[in-house]
């Protein structure tokens, strides 16, 4: 099972070097790798005061940042893990700081850390600290020892590549896929268990129950459905802090209140179709259902909060709400190992507060305008019939995880399709 299909940004240490301070931090995509990353003094401030006391804690640097109106000042922030807990601490940072986030989120496979001139690895360090003292030069043997440790090493590495190709080759594979794919120590530790056996104490705080293993029998991960390469499923990117509808020519179908029983089947479809969606889950479900929460991820798919409890934000103090959304966002974080950043308010209730809270932690609200009401009725013919009857273009789709909507989810998309539309994912 692929551990991590997406980016993501371990802090690993805070360090002076050469009066300059370093973010010592490891990149996880596709492979780890780590290197430092040169800051300015203020922001190195902020967040040194933030990992002060690393143990036993994980940072992982988000990759958002946003513009504080209020104090006229760039915020990110840095999600602490510890187990199954996490939580965000924001802290004020630079222009420069928020544009190199914006480069590394952007950053492709193979860029070299090179290109950018504020990023670069440890053999860098080493050369600008070499004292000025020339080395002495090798002896004669010493040169005839290296040429044949170099021959050897040399020998065994050509031999190994061959067995490697030979291998692979047999299987009908790439001789690369087993070296791309393989699991790190560092990977490992992000791997969400998923045969339950690993559990702690329940405690009557829902943060802290025991994910229990739901995987289903026919449970197939992402690595084996993707074995040949799939066409990327279409998304548009919130930039708003609160949307109710997209471009015209593209529809968005979302999903609320799983994950579920229901989730794998939904997703199965949507991939069948080249569709995209996205998913709106509640944090009690997620604590129900982790590994469906991986299987949607997994396959590509958005994930957004949709409180831990489903609750009414119109009838909570700002503390409680803040608490309802950071509070799911961060159980979702802790499975997938990524920014939950979309957030849809049950029953669409919101007020000042709700919107006060989301910007302030970099949420983006994602409401609708197009309601099917199928928790209503649960039937599959009048869920289609809502969606034929309504123009579409440039819709988002209120949907419910259901047997009503499994059933009525291909003609949906079979009738959207053939209206011109793509059918986009939110991010």
């Amino acid at each position: 099972m692929s551990v991590y299909n997406g980016k993501l940004l371990e802090l690993l240490s805070v360090e002076q070097r050469a009066e300059k301070y370093v973010l010592r931090v490891r990149l996880f995509f596709q492979r780890p790798f780590e290197f430092f990353w040169e800051i300015d003094d203020d922001t190195a401030a902020y967040i040194q005061k933030i990992v002060e006391n690393k143990e036993p804690f994980k940072y992982r640097i988000s990759f958002q940042s946003t513009w504080d109106h209020y104090k006229s000042q760039y915020v990110s922030f840095i999600t602490r893990t510890y187990r199954d807990q996490s939580d965000r601490i924001f802290f004020p940072c630079s222009e420069e700081f928020a544009k190199g986030l914006g480069i590394l989120k952007k950053m492709e496979p193979l860029q070299e850390i090179n290109e950018f001139p504020f990023l670069f690895r440890e053999e860098t360090i080493i050369e600008t600290e070499k004292t000025e003292k020339p080395e002495e030069p090798p002896s004669q043997s010493n040169h005839r020892y290296t040429w044949i440790t170099a021959t050897v090493i040399a020998c065994l590495f050509i031999g190994s590549f061959f067995i490697v190709y030979l291998k692979d080759s047999f299987k009908n594979e790439s001789p690369y896929t087993s070296v791309v794919e393989a699991k790190t120590v560092e990977q490992e530790e992000y791997a969400v268990s998923m045969d339950g056996k690993e559990k702690i104490a329940e405690t009557g705080d829902p943060s802290t129950q025991t994910y229990e293993s739901s995987i289903p029998e026919n449970y197939q991960s992402s690595n084996q459905a993707n074995t040949n390469e799939e066409p990327a499923i279409p998304f548009i990117e919130v930039d708003e802090v609160l949307t109710y509808s997209i471009p015209e020519g593209r529809v968005a179908l979302t999903f609320d209140d799983g994950p579920s029983r229901y989730s794998q089947e939904i997703i199965d479809i949507l991939k069948q179709y080249q569709a995209g969606g996205t998913f709106f889950f509640t944090g009690l479900n997620v604590k129900k259902y982790p590994d469906y929460v991986q299987y949607v991820y997994e396959n590509g798919y958005s994930i957004g909060s949709h409180s831990m409890s489903h609750a009414n934000f119109t009838t909570l103090s700002y503390e409680e709400q803040e608490r309802e959304l950071l509070q799911s966002a961060g159980l979702i974080e802790s499975i997938i190992h990524d920014d939950v950043v979309l957030f849809r308010p049950p029953y669409g209730a919101k007020n000042e507060t709700t919107l006060k809270i989301a910007e302030r932690t970099n949420h983006k609200l994602v409401l609708w305008n197009k309601d099917t009401e199928d928790w209503k009725h649960q039937n599959a013919e009048e869920i289609f019939q809502y969606v034929a009857e309504s123009d579409t273009s440039g819709a988002i789709i209120l949907l419910h995880e259901s047997q009503a909507v499994i059933d009525a989810l291909p003609r949906i998309i079979e009738y959207l399709q053939k209206q011109g539309l793509d059918i986009v994912g939110l991010k």
